[in-house]
């Protein structure tokens, strides 16, 4: 998009005053439209004559396009904030029409390597939250905020959600690192032997909602389970049926949410396990037969509304793309061995799909991440580095507008629960 002379000079103005007052805000009003999020007037703050200093002057109409070019030179941490101050506000940042020209953001879950980066007792074992900065920096985020950060586990996350629990316990909680967010669920009725957090910022509703899924009891091709959803702010209990697949084959380290639903791979048989998370859809699940066993290394992943099954032999890396119900098209087979990236120490791993590009993956190595083209076959030469000399174990990564880390999805929590 090309920016006019007047409406650059009109951008650097509201960005420079944003960034340096954002946080004294005593009057704002940003209105949405269908398909276009307009700024009214800004007044922020009064100097001691009484003056007041807009971002703005009155009466001045920006456009969506002109509103995104806007938001999407803001710092994150800035643009999260700014949804604390009024309604209007967060509907307009929060706005689809935006968030689809907002840049992607990168966010992990990370382990520090050592010998044993999942066990040990040690601090070296506790997971991180990193985010991407502007630098192309892989930085920790510091989740002081929630209280109980010190006294939780974390069982899960998604899509820059994670998913906490008092180890002893059902006392769960919800936390966003990024908008620094938190909510407190009510207790399950039973314990749970497995806890999945389902959140898909990309989904099609209006208002984003997370699910909890606990599975409280295994059948032989089935499970009790309790799910918790956001919306309700409720658990219910379900019995449920894997169509067919032996409860013992799912695996719960591979789980993927896409609009409204969760996916599980299983293998024996090999294949992809769809729940539906929708209301009154009572966790009803169907069966995708995979096209090559994932030997412990597929992933499924969606880019746009197709579902992609990625596997990897440690070489040879194969994206699949579901034609239909039940027919796979191979779309790439490329080697991406670990001399690749260089610095990588021959190791290389498959980590997230593009949610816009099928032919753009990420691949980890010990110190980065990296995006690559399949298509081309060669890296973009965009790449996120840890902390210099740090090595890392990413278990789980996601690219999201920076807009949907800021969805709505704790607004029905209790005062007490959630705190911004």
């Amino acid at each position: 998009m090309s920016i006019p002379q007047p409406h650059r000079h009109l951008i650097s103005r509201f960005t420079s005053n944003f960034c340096s007052t954002h946080s004294n805000f005593s009057d704002s009003s940003l209105h949405c439209m269908p398909g276009m999020a307009i700024l009214k007037s800004s007044s922020i703050d009064s100097d001691a004559s009484g003056t007041t200093t807009s971002f703005l002057p009155n009466d001045v109409d920006l456009g969506g396009d002109l509103l995104a070019e806007i938001i999407r030179r803001l710092p994150l941490d800035s643009v999260a904030r700014s949804r604390a101050v009024s309604r209007n506000w967060r509907a307009a940042i929060s706005d689809g029409y935006l968030r689809r020209r907002l840049p992607l953001h990168m966010s992990m879950i990370c382990f520090p390597d050592n010998d044993d980066p999942f066990g040990g007792g040690g601090s070296a074992s506790l997971p991180l939250f990193a985010c991407a900065t502007e630098g192309r920096r892989l930085e920790e985020r510091d989740i002081g905020f929630f209280p109980l950060h010190d006294r939780s586990v974390v069982c899960d996350a998604c899509n820059g959600l994670l998913l906490c629990r008092a180890p002893g316990t059902r006392d769960f909680y919800v936390v966003s690192p990024v908008t620094r967010t938190w909510a407190a669920l009510p207790r399950p009725a039973k314990d749970a032997s497995l806890s999945v957090l389902a959140f898909d910022p990309f989904g099609t509703s209006p208002q984003q909602h997370y699910h909890v899924i606990n599975f409280t009891g295994w059948r032989d091709r089935g499970a009790a389970v309790e799910v918790f959803s956001s919306e309700t702010r409720a658990w219910t209990a379900h019995e449920v049926d894997f169509g067919g697949v032996p409860a013992g084959s799912l695996s719960g380290a591979s789980v993927h949410c896409h609009d409204g639903a969760a996916y599980f791979l299983a293998s024996d048989p090999d294949c992809a396990v769809r729940m539906d998370l929708a209301a009154g859809a009572g966790l009803a699940c169907t069966v995708v037969a995979l096209p090559e066993p994932s030997d412990g290394h597929g992933r499924l992943a969606h880019c746009g509304s197709r579902l992609h099954y990625v596997c990897s032999d440690g070489e040879l890396l194969k994206v699949w793309a579901l034609e239909d119900v039940q027919r796979w098209r191979l779309k790439h087979a490329v080697r991406v061995g670990g001399d690749i990236v260089e610095g990588g120490g021959g190791e290389v791993r498959f980590l997230a799909m593009h949610p816009e590009k099928s032919a753009v993956v990420y691949l980890w190595s010990p110190w980065k991440l990296v995006e690559y083209d399949l298509s081309k076959r060669e890296l973009t030469g965009v790449a996120w580095e840890f902390a210099k000399g740090a090595r890392n174990r990413v278990v789980k990564t996601w690219l999201v507008p920076s807009s949907c880390y800021l969805s709505d999805c704790f607004a029905d929590a209790p005062a007490g629960g959630a705190m911004i």
